[in-house]
């Protein structure tokens, strides 16, 4: 197999300094409270660890609602994944992951709820793999790719693939623009399959480190945001130890420059808010603010073992609050021989979680119609949504279609429905999402529902892929929307 090492074009985020170099910066601090010696990373060659990965979103657009109820959307994934190092020496490992998106016995009896499993099968599918092998440094940070050759060839062989009707991808599609991601940088497949190793590697080291109980000390980094570069620091802590059990209990609070996080979402903001429109109108000055004065942080809490300074837990919650657009994502690691510490995220309980699967890569060939569970599965409103009250009456309005054609998802493998809207078509569904954000809507051909989305953004592309049908029936819903003044009724769900 080849190993395709990253090279200077690489800009993907780059992990927090590895305790071991956290640890020099620190040198020289008074610190008071007992000692303990934190070993370095010496894992067991060819011995299998299982570890159980819950990971939750959060996402909360009342600003951009009139009702905020309407806005908030919970998702969440359970995993369990094995690895093994494979290979030592006094430079580095190599490391394997088996993946699986299947969910652990235990949370079976819900599988409806858990979205993320569908969209890591989804993931899995794209890239070919049910392993990953790299190479990583003594903290087990992955520093290169095994076999990206073969990634790339089978991400290529489905780009290139021809749907039904001999239709191909373009060349600036997402898909395309993936691909040459991977190639540019193979360790983005890392960070798309299983970036828990990250989390994991920050807190093994590779040295021994004596410290004392409530010790602290700080590191900085940079990380690629939107347009640019943003400063970052982690102020880290030797919260506590549990002689007992044998281990180490450290936390890291990482806050992002705010200066530089302002000009490297800019762009991206004003385009959001432009394409609210009448919406943004409304917002107040101090709403505006919010929407414009983007922030992040990360909470991060490693339990680490005081016999192979191996990382055995982990809780990892990073917030972000960008372009009037909260996002929080949750994810609780911890290693299946050891009884986990810390406690299960808030969100992690909540009685509103997404029973649906939104993919993770891009579904779509062109621009997509960017519908909150837009998949050809009912796209049911969630219990906050349909406590809402009422808004104003939107009529229903049809759609002329100038094109549509049946091509192959390429990194799904299924049969979508591309459809191009007229102009006038066009901007008649961007009018209509625009006041019908928060709202069920229902997509008919003819007297037949096809879709029961919930409008969450203006839709101005006037484009719409279709997914989630078998190849027969997308066929037949391509033939029928091809003929001559086709169309599409939307109107408001009853």
């Amino acid at each position: 197999m080849t190993v395709l090492t990253t090279d200077g074009r690489n800009r993907s985020p780059r992990p927090l300094m590895p305790l071991a170099l956290a640890f020099v910066v620190a040198t020289g601090m008074a610190w008071a409270g007992e000692n303990v010696t934190i070993p370095r990373y010496q894992p067991e060659i060819g011995k299998v660890a299982t570890y159980r990965i819950e990971k939750t979103t959060e996402t909360d657009m009342s600003l951009w609602f009139d009702k905020p109820e309407a806005a908030s959307m919970v998702m969440r994934g359970d995993f369990r994944q094995q690895t093994a190092v494979i290979s030592r020496d006094d430079k580095g490992m190599r490391m394997r992951w088996a993946l699986s998106a299947a969910l652990p016995p235990a949370a079976q009896s819900a599988a409806d709820s858990y979205a993320m499993n569908p969209q890591y099968a989804n993931s899995l599918a794209a890239y070919g793999l049910q392993q990953l092998e790299f190479e990583t440094n003594l903290t087990g940070y992955p520093t290169a790719l095994v076999g990206a050759d073969q990634i790339v060839a089978q991400m290529e062989s489905l780009v290139a693939a021809p749907g039904p009707g001999g239709a191909t991808v373009p060349a600036d599609s997402v898909a395309s623009r993936m691909v040459q991601a991977v190639k540019d940088n193979p360790l983005k497949v890392v960070d798309v399959l299983i970036p828990e190793v990250i989390t994991l590697s920050l807190g093994q080291a590779s040295q021994d480190a004596t410290l004392e109980v409530g010790s602290a000390w700080s590191a900085n980094s940079d990380e690629s945001i939107g347009d640019g570069i943003v400063p970052a620091t982690a102020a880290w802590k030797l919260v506590s130890t549990d002689s007992a059990r044998r281990i180490a209990i450290l936390n890291m609070l990482q806050s992002f420059d705010p200066a530089a996080l302002q000009a490297a979402t800019k762009a991206p903001t004003e385009k959001i808010i432009a394409g609210f429109g009448e919406r943004a109108k409304q917002l107040t000055e101090e709403q505006m603010t919010r929407v414009r004065s983007p922030q992040k942080s990360r909470d991060l809490t490693l339990v680490v073992s005081l016999q192979d300074g191996s990382t055995v837990e982990a809780l990892d919650s990073v917030t972000v609050d960008s372009a009037g657009t909260k996002l929080t994502i949750v994810t609780h690691i911890w290693r299946d021989d050891q009884l986990p510490t810390l406690p299960q995220p808030p969100a992690w309980k909540a009685k509103t979680v997404l029973a649906q699967s939104v993919s993770p890569l891009g579904q779509t060939t062109t621009q997509p119609l960017n519908l909150e569970g837009f998949s050809g599965k009912s796209g049911a409103p969630t219990q906050q949504e349909a406590a809402a009250e009422p808004a104003k009456t939107i009529a229903p309005i049809s759609l002329k279609i100038a094109k549509a054609e049946t091509t192959k998802d390429p990194f799904y493998g299924e049969t979508v429905v591309s459809i191009v809207l007229t102009p006038d078509g066009a901007k008649a569904f961007g009018d209509f999402t625009s006041a019908a954000i928060g709202r069920k809507t229902q997509l008919l051909v003819g007297e037949t529902v096809i879709l029961e989305p919930v409008v969450r953004e203006p839709i101005l592309q006037g484009e719409i892929t279709v997914s989630g049908f078998d190849t027969t029936t997308a066929r037949s819903l391509a033939e029928k929307l091809s003929a001559p003044n086709a169309a599409i009724t939307v109107r408001l769900a009853p």
